[in-house]
């Protein structure tokens, strides 16, 4: 089981891995060091939570962008500041709120 810290941790170095570049999956495990399986699952909850901008799609291949949904939500990480991503049902808006620790 992964705790929470190093999750956060995971977390903030696949979306580093972004910053300021497109890039496929492939990229951010060669990048991270990190397993196939966990960037791949990681990718489908950053695009469902908008984290993450589909740039192009071609069969099985994607590339991706950090929306800016994204880099609010790397901010917060790198300043170690708590991160609530708000959902509203009624019209699928998506913000990331920082707090300070």
């Amino acid at each position: 089981m992964v705790r929470l810290s190093e999750f956060r941790l995971r977390l903030k170095h696949i979306l580093s891995s972004m910053k300021d570049r497109v890039v496929t999956p492939g990229d951010v495990v060669a990048a991270t060091g990190l397993p196939r399986y966990e960037v791949l699952a990681t990718f489908h909850i950053l695009e469902a939570l908008s984290l993450v901008e589909l740039v192009n799609s071609k069969g099985n291949y994607r590339v991706y962008r950090l929306s800016g949904l994204g880099y609010k939500l790397l901010n917060a990480l790198e300043k170690e500041e708590e991160a609530l991503i708000k959902i509203n049902d009624s019209d699928i808006e998506k913000q990331v709120v920082e707090s300070a620790s």
